[in-house]
């Protein structure tokens, strides 16, 4: 009777210990996995709020599970049966992001159903949700710094990405919308082998079809919370805009980057007045890249770099691309 009753409390005492095991193994996993995808979004894509979302959620999962001398004594690599398992060559970023999102929510699925934590139930709801927004974030295209060239001629685009241009977009005020498809249509061949995003201005209709990288609007068009709604948060979306107030509404509204300009009167804004250097001073504080644009040419560029800006957007002065991309973003 002794025997078997110190028997039974071997078994009980060995199954909370594998019960520790567990506990231990899972939060490890979801802490490893959340870190994985913030240094993505914190690193590679400078996201700020994505950032702080998955930082909160890993120290919201080790305040509800702290790391104790039972768990430490739980552990145990030697008789852990997949411990030092090779692990598998990811081929894309993507793939990196999609196993370790799913490396966190089947943790904490486990640490839900051998805890009976609600909280688990409601992280992995969250994460759930973080997990199509940061995916849909690595199938958008980065925007580096650089030049930006606009032109309405293809060719004159193809030469922008053998430059390697931040960015190249079609932009025709004149043409009708049949003669801007075809054009766009020759663009997205030229970009399709290359790592240079293309920007058709104005035409969401057009940029849909062809599969543009993204679509560049004015402050008279659609706003770009409905141009996301309408194409999708995998695209990237431009604005312009001419004072700080501007600004701060499109970035709220979702725009990836915004230019700010036209520093100088320019023949492609007519009618509208050169807004000098004051603008450029404040734009930093919205966190995205931004493009200072109008009238810049090989003798004023310098007093523009002087504010940083991400890329200089460049429309008639396109020859002068080479020596800029090499002397400003090497």
């Amino acid at each position: 009777m002794c025997g078997g009753f110190v028997d039974l409390f071997f078994i009980f005492d060995y199954t909370w210990f594998m019960f520790d095991a567990v506990v231990d193994a899972n939060v490890n996993r979801v802490s490893e996995g959340l870190r994985v995808v913030e240094e993505y979004v914190r690193f590679v894509r400078s996201n700020v709020d994505l950032t702080q979302q998955l930082s909160v959620l890993r120290k919201r999962l080790n305040g509800l599970f702290p790391q104790t001398v039972a768990c430490l004594r739980a552990r145990s690599t030697e008789k852990d049966v997949r411990s030092k398992e090779v692990p598998l060559q990811r081929k894309s970023v993507e793939d990196v992001l999609v196993a370790n999102f799913k490396r966190v929510e089947e943790g904490l699925r486990v640490l839900e159903e051998y805890t009976g934590s609600s909280e688990c139930n409601s992280m992995r709801y969250d994460v759930y949700d973080l997990e199509s927004r940061v995916i849909l974030l690595a199938k958008k295209p980065l925007i580096k710094r650089g030049v930006y060239l606009i032109s309405d001629d293809p060719q004159v685009i193809a030469k922008g990405v053998s430059w390697g241009c931040a960015l190249v977009q079609l932009r025709d005020k004149q043409a009708s919308k049949e003669v801007i498809y075809n054009k766009a249509k020759e663009v997205v061949k030229i970009t399709a082998k290359s790592d240079v995003p293309f920007i058709l201005n104005d035409y969401l209709d057009i940029a849909m079809l062809v599969g543009a990288d993204g679509i560049h609007t004015g402050q008279d068009d659609i706003d770009v919370s409905d141009l996301i709604t309408l194409w999708g948060k995998d695209k990237l979306y431009g604005r312009t805009t001419h004072s700080l107030n501007q600004g701060r509404v499109a970035v709220d509204h979702g725009a990836d980057y915004i230019s700010v300009g036209p520093i100088w009167d320019t023949p492609s804004k007519p009618g509208r007045e050169g807004i000098g250097f004051d603008y450029l001073k404040e734009v930093k504080q919205f966190g995205v890249p931004f493009v200072a644009i109008g009238g810049i040419n090989d003798d004023n560029l310098d007093s523009v770099m002087a504010y940083s800006p991400d890329m200089v957007g460049v429309i008639r002065s396109y020859s002068s691309i080479p020596e800029w991309q090499s002397r400003y973003f090497s």
